[in-house]
């Protein structure tokens, strides 16, 4: 008796959840369409049912993420003022790091789901339109400089000394330490002692 497939949409889902696990572990690099199935305990033809190559994966797993940055773009290009579509930037920015924690650890660790992800027309789009909103009208070094501090939060996720830090705790801090970067007073300079 042939076993009950489940919906192909239910097979897709378990095929990224399985594969964000793996990559995780292993990197995408280490990960291969074998090593899911073993994972899902389905044949490597049943993974390719789903998707044919493990760039269309690694772009499904991060598919949510993008849904989620297009509309925090679409949300600050609707602003009502050009601070006003940095602070929504910022905020969906940090919403999407928090709400991606182990996809964000993948990418900031992962130079082969980097390689993927600057190879894709999307991705690229998107944070360009992400970092322009961060930067605004005036973009002078200082803010250039403060919109690169910003984009280096997607590694926050990633770093083992934050691990502990619960979601809400650390996005609060994150929106805190990214509008003080943003805000408009120039950085104070001290002397140095002898």
């Amino acid at each position: 008796m042939a076993r009950p497939h489940a919906p192909r949409g239910q097979g897709r889902a378990r095929v990224i959840d399985a594969a964000l696990e793996l990559f995780a572990e292993h990197g995408v690099s280490g990960t291969s369409l074998q090593m899911i199935a073993d994972h899902l305990g389905v044949t490597k033809a049943a993974v390719y049912y789903q998707f044919h190559a493990k760039e269309d994966i690694v772009l499904a797993v991060v598919e949510s993420a993008f849904d989620e940055m297009r509309g925090t773009i679409a949300d600050a290009e609707a602003a009502a003022s050009a601070d006003d579509a940095t602070g929504v930037a910022l905020a969906g920015l940090v919403d999407l790091i928090i709400g991606h924690r182990q996809v964000m650890a993948s990418v900031s660790r992962d130079p082969e789901l980097g390689r993927i992800l600057e190879s894709h027309e999307a991705f690229n789009s998107l944070t360009s339109r992400l970092g322009e909103l961060l930067l605004g009208p005036v973009p002078d070094t200082r803010r250039r400089v403060a919109a690169s501090v910003i984009g280096g939060l997607a590694h926050a996720a990633a770093d083992p000394l934050l691990a502990d830090i619960d979601d809400a705790v650390l996005r609060e801090q994150l929106l805190h330490l990214g509008t003080l970067l943003l805000s408009s007073g120039s950085p104070t300079r001290t002397k140095a002692t002898s």
